[in-house]
Protein backbone atom coordinates (compact mmCIF):
# COMPACT_ATOMS: atom_id res chain seq x y z
CA UNK A 1 0.00 0.00 0.00
CA UNK A 2 0.99 3.55 -0.75
CA UNK A 3 1.97 5.89 1.96
CA UNK A 4 0.02 9.13 1.64
CA UNK A 5 2.60 12.33 0.56
CA UNK A 6 0.22 15.18 0.92
CA UNK A 7 0.33 17.59 3.40
CA UNK A 8 -3.27 19.26 3.41
CA UNK A 9 -6.22 17.13 4.29
CA UNK A 10 -8.11 16.05 0.27
CA UNK A 11 -12.15 16.09 0.23
CA UNK A 12 -13.11 13.26 -2.63
CA UNK A 13 -16.16 14.13 -2.37
CA UNK A 14 -17.51 15.65 -6.24
CA UNK A 15 -19.30 18.76 -6.68
CA UNK A 16 -19.94 21.34 -9.28
CA UNK A 17 -17.50 24.71 -9.82
CA UNK A 18 -16.78 26.49 -12.62
CA UNK A 19 -13.65 27.94 -14.75
CA UNK A 20 -12.04 30.32 -17.38
CA UNK A 21 -8.93 31.05 -18.48
CA UNK A 22 -7.45 33.41 -16.32
CA UNK A 23 -7.77 37.06 -17.62
CA UNK A 24 -10.35 36.29 -20.51
CA UNK A 25 -13.14 38.08 -19.30
CA UNK A 26 -15.40 37.74 -21.82
CA UNK A 27 -15.15 33.75 -22.34
CA UNK A 28 -18.06 31.81 -20.96
CA UNK A 29 -17.94 29.99 -17.72
CA UNK A 30 -17.40 26.22 -17.99
CA UNK A 31 -18.91 23.86 -15.82
CA UNK A 32 -16.62 21.31 -13.97
CA UNK A 33 -17.16 18.57 -11.55
CA UNK A 34 -14.60 18.27 -8.51
CA UNK A 35 -13.07 14.69 -7.71
CA UNK A 36 -10.99 16.08 -4.50
CA UNK A 37 -9.94 19.59 -3.84
CA UNK A 38 -7.45 20.70 -0.74
CA UNK A 39 -6.26 24.05 0.44
CA UNK A 40 -3.98 23.78 -2.33
CA UNK A 41 -5.52 22.55 -5.58
CA UNK A 42 -7.72 20.53 -6.98
CA UNK A 43 -8.44 17.63 -9.19
CA UNK A 44 -11.46 17.74 -11.76
CA UNK A 45 -12.96 16.65 -14.87
CA UNK A 46 -13.98 19.04 -17.78
CA UNK A 47 -14.68 18.50 -21.53
CA UNK A 48 -11.34 20.10 -22.48
CA UNK A 49 -7.79 19.25 -22.59
CA UNK A 50 -5.96 22.07 -20.65
CA UNK A 51 -2.85 23.29 -21.42
CA UNK A 52 0.06 22.40 -18.58
CA UNK A 53 0.57 25.91 -17.11
CA UNK A 54 -2.75 27.17 -18.04
CA UNK A 55 -3.92 29.89 -15.52
CA UNK A 56 -7.67 29.48 -14.65
CA UNK A 57 -10.35 31.28 -12.17
CA UNK A 58 -12.20 28.67 -10.58
CA UNK A 59 -15.28 29.59 -8.92
CA UNK A 60 -16.59 27.01 -6.36
CA UNK A 61 -20.03 27.98 -4.45
CA UNK A 62 -19.90 27.71 -0.80
CA UNK A 63 -23.31 27.41 1.03
CA UNK A 64 -22.11 29.57 3.46
CA UNK A 65 -21.50 32.59 1.32
CA UNK A 66 -24.24 34.70 -0.97
CA UNK A 67 -21.06 35.17 -4.05
CA UNK A 68 -19.02 32.02 -5.10
CA UNK A 69 -15.65 31.89 -4.29
CA UNK A 70 -13.09 33.03 -7.12
CA UNK A 71 -10.02 31.68 -6.42
CA UNK A 72 -6.64 31.31 -9.55
CA UNK A 73 -5.19 27.80 -10.46
CA UNK A 74 -2.56 26.58 -12.49
CA UNK A 75 -2.99 23.51 -14.81
CA UNK A 76 -0.26 21.14 -13.37
CA UNK A 77 -1.33 18.02 -15.38
CA UNK A 78 -4.21 17.09 -17.69
CA UNK A 79 -5.05 13.47 -19.70
CA UNK A 80 -7.82 12.55 -21.34
CA UNK A 81 -9.84 9.69 -20.08
CA UNK A 82 -12.41 7.26 -21.46
CA UNK A 83 -15.51 8.58 -23.22
CA UNK A 84 -13.87 11.93 -24.26
CA UNK A 85 -13.55 13.17 -20.43
CA UNK A 86 -10.69 15.01 -19.26
CA UNK A 87 -9.56 15.26 -15.80
CA UNK A 88 -6.90 17.68 -14.67
CA UNK A 89 -5.08 18.76 -11.52
CA UNK A 90 -4.66 22.58 -10.71
CA UNK A 91 -3.00 24.30 -7.85
CA UNK A 92 -4.41 27.50 -5.93
CA UNK A 93 -2.31 30.59 -6.46
CA UNK A 94 -2.52 34.16 -5.25
CA UNK A 95 -5.00 32.65 -2.35
CA UNK A 96 -6.01 35.42 0.19
CA UNK A 97 -5.50 34.10 3.75
CA UNK A 98 -9.35 34.42 4.00
CA UNK A 99 -9.80 32.71 1.09
CA UNK A 100 -7.18 30.17 1.96
CA UNK A 101 -9.68 29.60 5.63
CA UNK A 102 -12.69 29.51 2.95
CA UNK A 103 -11.18 26.37 1.21
CA UNK A 104 -10.06 24.68 4.63
CA UNK A 105 -13.78 25.02 6.04
CA UNK A 106 -15.04 23.51 2.39
CA UNK A 107 -12.48 20.69 3.28
CA UNK A 108 -13.72 20.31 6.29
CA UNK A 109 -17.42 20.22 5.69
CA UNK A 110 -17.05 18.24 2.81
CA UNK A 111 -14.94 15.48 4.88
CA UNK A 112 -16.89 15.74 8.04
CA UNK A 113 -19.99 17.16 7.03
CA UNK A 114 -19.29 20.18 9.04
CA UNK A 115 -20.78 22.96 8.19
CA UNK A 116 -18.35 25.80 6.66
CA UNK A 117 -18.63 28.65 9.14
CA UNK A 118 -20.55 32.11 7.70
CA UNK A 119 -17.85 34.65 6.98
CA UNK A 120 -18.61 38.76 6.79
CA UNK A 121 -17.78 39.45 2.82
Amino acid sequence: MAQERRRFARASQPFDAHYRLYGELTESWRTIQTLNISAVGMRFRSADLLELNARLEIEITLPCLREPLTVRGRVIWSQTMGSGVTENGAEFFDVTPEQGEQIDDLVKFLMKGVPPLARPS
